[in-house]
């Protein structure tokens, strides 16, 4: 039986790598690699601890993190056939076998130079928590040729009992958008579909009984979108997605209702009007909405995408992470402003929600 210990209050987890030059013999990837964990008071904005792991079989600066789960993590790469289970409160990590896909992608890429291959995989799973224990959930497009009419949609499973990945055999007959990350709520797990007649839809998993369907149709300003501008999230313990208009840099947030039948505005953000003159530059010099998101994390970038944004809230405040840019910043419902929650030294880093436990072992 895991041991668990859960604090009442509120955390927010930064992940990093840490040094990852160091020791590296003609600027090439180190064959480990230290990640770094930084916990912080969600109410004051305190750095809490600091705790630094070394994984054995390193990732080669192409980290993905899976959002919170009981307080652990899943940490994998793409450029490497490495994925751990870790929990930074006690410092236990534990070791997985590569998905199938994974031990794919790892053989090609490093074949690959113009990182082709990357761009043409979904490299985002998903770590939860079912009645009967513990899942990573995996989702691709299995694409055989350019041609989107061709793609062929897998689904991986792991059990953690049996050490060992299994397909699922029903699976979406719609593409998944790549490079996205998997939302979770109300015992599902979203992701977006590439576009279908100039429109996108959300495809949702069930985590218990492992069965897929569609979603109600999503509102009209942002089925037509393009999904590189809009992100999903998890606020108020609901699946709610965002939209950021690139010219007059408005924040909409909707929310999938209880229902599940229909969409709720949430929030209308402003998110230049809302930061006083005297802050203002400040303020965009910390966070700097106008830059577009990166492909891969810990990478140059090969192409630019939209901004991205991760999404939090607490007692009427809601956190907002640019993906490349130093800054977490608060948003302020009540009053309608935006402050600097926190500032990181690295733009190589990610924001999770974070509740800490004392797992010893899954």
């Amino acid at each position: 039986m895991a041991e668990r210990s859960h604090v009442d209050h509120p955390k927010v987890m930064v992940i990093s790598e840490e040094d990852p030059l160091k020791g590296s013999v003609d600027n090439l990837p180190r064959p480990d690699t230290d990640v770094g964990f930084r916990t912080l008071c969600l109410e004051s904005a305190s750095h809490l601890s600091f705790t630094r792991l070394n994984f054995p079989q390193g990732f080669h600066h192409w980290i993905y993190v899976s959002e919170s789960c009981d307080g652990l993590f899943c940490i994998y790469s793409v450029k490497t056939q490495s994925i751990y289970v870790v929990n930074p409160a006690t410092r236990w990590l534990r070791r997985l076998p590569p998905y199938r896909c994974q031990v794919l992608l790892s053989n090609v890429n490093n074949a690959l130079e113009d990182g082709r291959s990357y761009e043409r995989s979904e490299t985002y799973l998903a770590f939860v928590k079912a009645p009967t224990g513990y899942k990573l959930v995996w989702l691709y497009n299995n694409n055989s040729s350019d041609d989107s009419s061709q793609t062929v949609t897998k689904c991986e499973v792991f059990d953690f009992e049996a050490n060992a990945w299994r397909y699922l055999t029903c699976t979406p007959s719609y593409g998944i958008f790549r490079n996205q990350t998997p939302a979770s709520a109300n015992g599902s797990l979203y992701w977006f579909t590439e576009p279908y007649d100039s429109e996108i839809q959300v495809v949702a998993f069930d985590i218990n009984t492992e069965t897929f369907r569609l979603l109600p149709k999503l509102v009209s300003s942002i089925a037509s979108s393009d999904p590189q501008y809009v992100d999903m999230c998890t606020l108020d313990n609901g699946m709610c997605m965002s939209k950021r208009e690139g010219d007059t840099m408005i924040q909409e947030i909707w929310r999938l209702k209880p229902s599940q039948d229909s969409w709720e505005k949430m929030y209308t953000i402003d998110l230049l009007s809302c930061s006083s003159s005297s802050s203002r530059t400040k303020f965009r010099d910390e966070f700097d909405w106008g830059w577009k998101d990166l492909v891969e994390p810990f990478t140059p970038p090969k192409r630019v995408r939209a901004t991205r944004i991760n999404i939090s809230s607490n007692n009427n405040k809601i956190l907002l992470s640019h993906r490349y840019t130093r800054s977490l910043v608060k948003y302020d419902s009540r009053t309608k402003s935006l402050s600097c929650f926190y500032k990181h030294r690295l733009c190589t880093r990610r924001y999770v929600p974070y509740f800490q436990s004392l797992i010893s072992y899954i």
